[in-house]
């Protein structure tokens, strides 16, 4: 293997193949040992002395990580226009390849601040987890991807995250994946670290076994029910202006399927854009199919559409009562970026027309709704369940279910969907707090606090299913202290990177 490093092209094809395999430990396919292949392509990469390709080759890592973990977002062009499509090859080849210049920079800067004659693997470990931090935060932030993201593929292993987080889970995942080349490198003689780093990972997936195992009984509430449609509506014919009659019919005549009359409060939801149309100008044709639906003040439609007001589109989620009218309304407060707004238009705003003339305005943050008989409601729409941190700021200790709207349509059937939809249960873990998710194409669930799918209509079917409303959790490790663990648990992991460091350097001089 020593021979590789003297072939730079075949050595960084080498990381690149090593970050693809590692994307197959990633739901669907959670082929979990495969996140070793990310271990040993971080681990060859710490044996390299030269800047230039130390940089190199993490870049490389991180390219085919990123390229084959997120090549479903090109799937979206398919569903634009023919100048859109030609705009495909950009979106899978620079994204890619920008996000990887976050683990190039942070195995340059390990290489940079240790001694040649040291191993700089643990410090790529900790400047890799701040890096990941920085990513989901600057430019509007993209924590999609995310190493610890392996984790929601089992259901005991996902519990760590109600304990940590995300942050502290790609630390975690990050640690685990170099275990087995600590033990035999040359650079970790004393193997003291290992037993440091291995003890704190053995408590944590022992707390998440034991966790699961004595889960409280989950007692639903009976007198609140929960109400999911997924229409499974082609893309393509969603905002097909002939089609609409019969896309709102299959939405009210599946939502009447499970509609029993009863004092039960209810609660329907639609997925993201499933009215295709707007407000204030169709609120006499929402009324119109909403008092078909609902018969009794206790029931509500949850809807996702388009709203208008002073010349400024927002893609929005409304509450409608049984007499049509709008109780609550949400616009979303955290677009993405080039899909539903371009950044910094105004500088570039003939690029920016490539894309799309007009674009979506954020909302205003507004208070949770509260419903008679269930309590505090959160509402996502899409994109907006990726922020830990901005979901943590908006629950509060009432808050009782996350609904999460959103449309996947644009991705086929691809590997996107699937990691949407394990994103949704990482929230649902972190913050203990059951979560109703609704998909135009799928994936739609309710999720326990414990990441379970209670119910769940699989990709590209058509559904609706009803289900009791779960109670949340009174708290979690990681909704209490936040990001503070992830400040410890970094500070550990330099201070051991610290000891060993001065350890090898006593042994030097003590040869010598």
């Amino acid at each position: 293997m020593k021979k590789i490093y003297n072939y730079n092209y075949l050595f960084y094809i080498l990381c690149f193949l090593f970050g693809a395999l590692a994307t197959f430990s990633i739901t669907p396919y959670s082929l979990l040992p495969l996140i070793f292949m990310l271990g040993y392509g971080v681990f060859l990469i710490s044996n390299l002395s030269c800047l230039k390709k130390t940089f190199l080759a993490g870049w490389f890592l991180g390219l085919g990580w990123f390229s084959f973990g997120l090549y479903w977002i090109g799937s979206a062009f398919f569903f634009s226009d023919a100048l859109h499509q030609y705009l495909m090859p950009l979106s899978i080849i620079i994204l890619p390849s920008f996000l990887a210049l976050f683990w190039a920079l942070a195995f340059f800067l390990a290489r940079l601040l240790t001694p040649l004659n040291f191993s700089p693997l643990l410090l790529i470990i900790i400047n890799l987890s701040l890096l990941e931090f920085c990513r989901a935060h600057i430019f509007t932030g993209f924590p999609w991807l995310m190493p610890s993201i392996i984790l929601s593929s089992n259901i005991y292993l996902i519990q760590i995250f109600s304990f940590v987080g995300s942050f502290t889970g790609n630390l975690m995942v990050l640690l685990f994946s170099i275990l087995p080349m600590i033990l035999f490198s040359k650079f970790y003689k004393n193997k003291a670290p290992v037993f440091f780093i291995f003890v704190p990972i053995l408590i944590l997936l022992y707390s998440s076994f034991y966790r699961y195992n004595n889960r409280n009984l989950i007692e639903t509430n009976t007198n609140f029910s929960i109400i999911l449609v997924q229409p499974n509506i082609n893309q393509k014919d969603k905002w097909d202006k002939n089609k609409r009659k019969y896309h709102l019919a299959k939405l009210v005549n599946l939502s009447k399927k499970k509609l029993e009359k009863s004092k039960k409060y209810k609660i329907i939801i639609w997925p993201e854009t499933s009215f295709a149309g707007a407000i204030p100008n169709e609120k006499n044709l929402l009324s119109k199919f909403t008092k078909t639906i609902i018969k009794d003040q206790n029931t509500y439609l949850v809807l996702g559409l388009l709203s208008l007001k002073e010349k400024k589109v927002f893609n929005s989620l409304i509450f409608l009562n049984s007499s049509g009218n709008i109780e609550y309304k949400y616009d979303k407060l955290h677009l993405v970026p080039f899909g539903e707004y371009v950044p910094f238009r105004k500088y570039f705003n003939r690029i920016a027309n490539l894309f799309s003339p007009t674009e979506f305005s954020p909302g205003i943050l507004r208070k949770n709704i509260a419903l008679k008989g269930l309590g505090e409601i959160l509402t996502l729409i899409c994109y907006e369940i990726l922020f830990s941190n901005e979901v943590t700021k908006r629950t509060s200790k009432n808050t009782k279910l996350i609904i999460n709207i959103t449309n996947d349509a644009w991705f086929g059937r691809t590997v996107g969907p699937y990691q949407h939809f394990a994103l949704s249960k990482i929230r649902s873990v972190e913050l203990g707090i059951p979560l109703a998710r609704v998909a135009n194409t799928g994936i739609s669930s309710v999720i326990s606090p414990y990441g379970k799918e209670i119910v769940t209509i699989p990709l590209y079917e058509e559904g609706v299913i009803m289900i009791d409303s779960i109670p949340p959790l009174k708290q979690t490790m990681y909704k209490k202290f936040g990001e503070y663990i992830f400040i410890i648990s970094i500070l550990f992991i330099m201070f051991i990177n610290y000891s060993v460091f001065w350890n090898n350097k006593k042994e030097n001089i003590n040869e010598k």
